[in-house]
Order: structure tokens, then sequence, then C-alpha cells
């Protein structure tokens, strides 16, 4: 009886271990690994068909930065800024000063910079004073005869370190023509000197602040005759910059960017047997300029390229933002601009029902001088997309 009980201990175990998983060992090839292969082809395709350029989607006024070039560039542009007046009493909470405003002593600007061209120095900022009836209708020759000597106001010179940040102006109240009990809201206009080709953006109020107005007035003690210096401050009620027409060439092909925020669509004619039966592995939209980039010296944008959701013409809604791809591209360039759009390809793979059109926009948009121009239809050159796909898989014998 104990021989049997041992006997059949041992059979346990012995299958104990036959069932066993060794998930350390591999696998085993080739008997457990398909005989066929991988294809991948990398070609370039010319089925795309300039649709139009087309304006105002976005203006100046609307754009979240603001950029002021200055001359010796390929186009002049200036700021123009209108502040929310002043209250005519002073609003603060302190009991130990009255509201009644004797006087206002002086006025303080502050704007903030978020970006300008690196390897300039001397650059100065003319702080000028502008009407405060200025609108998204004004244009650069109105705005000439506000940009002289007799309406400048202060001078801001920005250091040569720096990149980012806010720099502040203080002037008399007297050096505004139009300030006063009758009219206490102010309007700036900011332009560049500079020895050589500059440029500054500076923020809007849908981002960060873009700017502020402090005044520092006189208001008598509520002890006593005694006077004491208070202050307070305003925000931006408008603001814009304007260009001058005569710097900016005329279009040779379709145009994105610019003052007028215009964005260009283009369609991607590519085969079905590509797009819907392939797996694609990298697609590329590769864009020669019509002519070189053109902008503010120094600086560059970002071209980006989305999907659409539907076509509507130059109303057509975009779809997810995800399906896209940028690039950043510097003033002045000619070389040809490549953009990955891979997954705007996975996107229109088995799905008819989004159309095979993408859009081109700079961004940020309508915020600067800058326009990129693709080739026009009939033109000697054009965009290409490069596709690397894999074929569908082929066993053996097939």
């Amino acid at each position: 009886m104990k021989r049997r009980a041992v006997a059949l201990l041992a059979l346990a175990s012995a299958a104990g271990l036959a069932c066993q998983d060794i998930i350390s060992a591999p696998g085993v090839c080739p008997e457990l690994c398909p005989q066929g292969e991988i294809r991948v082809r990398d070609t370039v395709l010319t089925g795309v068909e300039p649709v139009g350029s087309y304006s105002g989607y976005l203006l100046p006024h609307e754009a979240y930065q603001v950029q002021v070039v200055g001359p010796g560039g390929p186009a002049e542009s200036r700021s123009l800024l209108v502040f929310i007046p002043f209250a005519a009493t002073y609003p603060g909470s302190d009991t130990t000063v009255k509201d009644s405003i004797l006087q206002t002593d002086s006025l303080r600007v502050k704007l903030n910079i978020v970006r300008r061209n690196a390897g300039v120095s001397g650059l100065t900022l003319a702080l000028h004073e502008i009407p405060i009836t200025v609108d998204s209708a004004t244009t650069f020759g109105d705005m000439t005869p506000y940009f002289q000597d007799s309406t400048l106001v202060a001078t801001l010179p920005v250091p040569d370190s720096l990149v980012k940040d806010t720099v502040t102006a203080t002037f008399p109240a007297a050096a505004l023509r139009h300030f006063g009990p009758d009219s206490l809201q102010v309007g700036i206009g900011v332009r560049i000197s500079s020895p050589d080709p500059a440029f500054v953006t500076l923020a809007s109020d849908s981002i960060a602040i873009a700017a502020r107005i402090t005044r520092f007035v006189q208001l008598d003690s509520s002890t006593g005759t005694t006077r004491a210096t208070r202050s307070d401050s305003s925000g931006l009620r408008f603001k814009t910059f304007v260009v001058d027409p005569s710097g900016v060439p005329p279009p040779m092909g379709l145009m994105v960017g610019g003052t007028t925020g215009a964005r260009s669509f283009v369609k991607l004619n590519l085969p079905g047997s590509i797009v819907d039966s392939t797996l694609v592995v990298r697609a590329t939209l590769l864009v020669p300029p019509a002519q070189p980039i053109f902008g503010a010296p120094g600086d560059t944008s970002l071209l980006r390229v989305v999907a659409l959701g539907s076509d509507f013409g130059p109303k057509s809604p975009v779809a997810d933002t995800a399906y896209g791809g940028s690039a950043r591209v510097p003033v002045g360039g000619s070389d040809t601009v490549a953009i990955e759009i891979t997954n705007i390809l996975l996107l229109w793979r088995g799905n008819p029902a989004v159309p095979r059109t993408v859009m081109l926009q700079v961004e940020p948009e309508a915020a600067s001088i800058n326009i990129v121009e693709l080739p026009a239809a009939g033109s000697g050159t054009q965009a290409v997309v490069r596709v690397t796909y894999a074929l569908p898989f082929r066993l053996p014998g097939r």
C-alpha cells in the first residue's frame, strides 16, 4: 500500500511539471513564424490641386499679438493702442484722501513684449499721441500725420538683452495735447527706431496683458489741506497694428498669413490604392514657396496644415486639430517646406465621407506681416506629397 502511494505521488509530480508554462522561452522559428514578407514602398505623389486663398477669418485687432516693424525692413508697421477712459474722480478706497482730483502729474505706459529679433542693438520704441477714434478700418496712411515730432510723448529704450518682458515709459501729463478734464482717455501709437531692421511683438489681452496706463494724481487729504499723490490704472479698449502697403509685394501664388489672416485650401488627389488599401507609415506635404517668405526681419512663422471636417468652400469647418501638422519657417527662406501629414491620411483611411482637402494657415494668425505663398495652379512648380507605406502582408505562394 505504501509503495502504491509513493508511485501515485511521483506520477502526479511528473504531470504537474508537464503542465508548466515556460514564459521566458523564446518563440521557435521558422516553425511558428509565417514565411511571408513585408513590402515597404516610398513614392512622390503629384495630385496636389490648389483650390484658393481666402481672407478675413481674423483681423489684426482680433489677433492675440500685434507686431511693430521698424523702417529698413520689407514693410514698416505701427501699433495703435487706445486705453479705457479714466474716471473723473479718484476711484480708490483710500479714506485718507478725498476723491476729487486736483491735477494729473504724469502717466506711465507699460508694454508687454513677447518676442523680438535677436542680435539687434540700440532698439528704441517711440510713443506718440494718436486719436482715440482709431478703429479696425484705420490705415497706415491715416496715421502718418500722428507719427511726427510734435506728437512724440516719450521714447523707450529696449535693453539689448531683453527678449520677453515688460517695459515702461513715464511722461508728464502735459505731453498729451488732448488729455484733460474733458477727455480722460489716451491713445498711444508705437513705432520702432533702430539702426538695423528690427521688430517687436506685443501681447494682446486675449492671452496676456498687452499694455496698461497708470496716472499719478494730486488729491486733498481728508484730514487737512495737505496734498497727497495717488495712482490708478487702466487697460486697453482697442488695439491693432497698421502696415505700410507699399512694402508688401504683389502675390505670385496662394497667400497664407499676413495682416488679413489669409488661409489657403488645397485638394490632395491621392490614389485610394495607397490611402485606403495600405498602411501609411509616413506622409509629408512638400511645399515650395512661390517666392521668398515675406515678413519681419529675423522672424519666423508656424505654417500649419489641418484636415477639413466637411467641404463648404471658404467656410468649411476643420476636423480635430490633432489631424494635421506644422513646420516653422524663417522669413526670407525659399527652401521647400516639409510638413508631416501622416495623421491626416490615417483619418482618411476607409472614411470616404471626409473630404480630401486640407487648409493651410500661419500662426499666430493676423498677428504679423509674415506671408507664405503657395504655388498657384499652372505655375512651374507644384506642391507634392511624399508617402512611405507598407503593402498588405503577402504569404508564400500568394
